[in-house]
Order: C-alpha cells, then sequence, then structure tokens
C-alpha cells in the first residue's frame, strides 16, 4: 500500500515539473532582485583579496543583472572590462558547474585563478576543486558551462 502512494506521489511530480518551464539566466541573481553575485563586489575580490559588500550608489547593469560595488572605482574598473571581473559561470557554483550543475553561491567562498574569479557554494566545494585539480575542474565547468549557454 505505502509503496503504490510513493509510486502515485511520484507520477504527480513528474508529470507536473515536465510541463514547467524554467528560465536559465546567463548571471546567477540574487533572491533580492536582479542582484549579481548577491550584490558584493566582484572587483574587490581582486583589489583587496576579499569580498566587500557593494553599496546602493555605486551600481552598473551588465548582461541583465545589477551589479553592486563598494566604491565608484571598483565600478569604473568594471565597467572598464566587464569580463575581467565577472565571475566565471555567470556567478553560480564553480564546483557545481564542473558537475554539469546550477546552484547558487556563497560570496565568502571563492578563489581566483589564472587571474579568473570562480565562486563556490560551500567550502566543501573550493576544497574539492584544490584537491583534485583546479585547471581539470575548470576543464568540466566550462565543457558544461558552453552547454548550459547553447540549450538556452
Amino acid at each position: 500500500m505505502f509503496r503504490r502512494f510513493l509510486a502515485v506521489i511520484l507520477v504527480a511530480t513528474l508529470s507536473v515539473s515536465a510541463g514547467t518551464a524554467w528560465a536559465f539566466d546567463e548571471i546567477n541573481k540574487s533572491y533580492l532582485g536582479d542582484l549579481a553575485v548577491d550584490g558584493y563586489d566582484s572587483v574587490a575580490y581582486f583589489n583587496t583579496k576579499k569580498p566587500a559588500e557593494g553599496q546602493g550608489e555605486y551600481t552598473a547593469e551588465w548582461k541583465g543583472a545589477t551589479w553592486r560595488f563598494a566604491n565608484a572605482e571598483s565600478r569604473d574598473l568594471f565597467m572598464a572590462s566587464p569580463e575581467s571581473y565577472a565571475p566565471q559561470y555567470g556567478g553560480y557554483c564553480s564546483n557545481q558547474m564542473s558537475l554539469g550543475n546550477l546552484s547558487d553561491i556563497d560570496p565568502g567562498v571563492w578563489l581566483i585563478f589564472d587571474g579568473k574569479l570562480y565562486l563556490f557554494g560551500h567550502d566543501i566545494g573550493r576544497d574539492r576543486w584544490e584537491e583534485t585539480g583546479i585547471a581539470a575542474r575548470i576543464q568540466d565547468a566550462d565543457k558544461n558551462w558552453q552547454q548550459y549557454l547553447a540549450n538556452n
């Protein structure tokens, strides 16, 4: 009886989710609106070597998201070369992207490798990258990211 109940629930769930449309955004936006990097200053990771919350008075629009910065200098550096300062994989979790998944991030968990910013959802994801070879994980994530971009 219990198995039959579970089977009915599973079929109902699959039926509902099969018809659900999901929109992929190239830039991961916070639950607070259209904020990239959960409102943190992506330039600060490079310049101060630590996360810094962006301020509402220092913003820029890029790729359909609002980017906040700690100061005008960070904003201006970003706008002069956004690809240099934007996190890889649109700001989605780099570890999960290397596994083929989209996942949110914790702006406090990050690394810079070969001049690029990588964000993670948890310390364990960043640790996995460091323990199993960052270059290999980037190769996996790059391949998966290209598939997301091509299919959406």
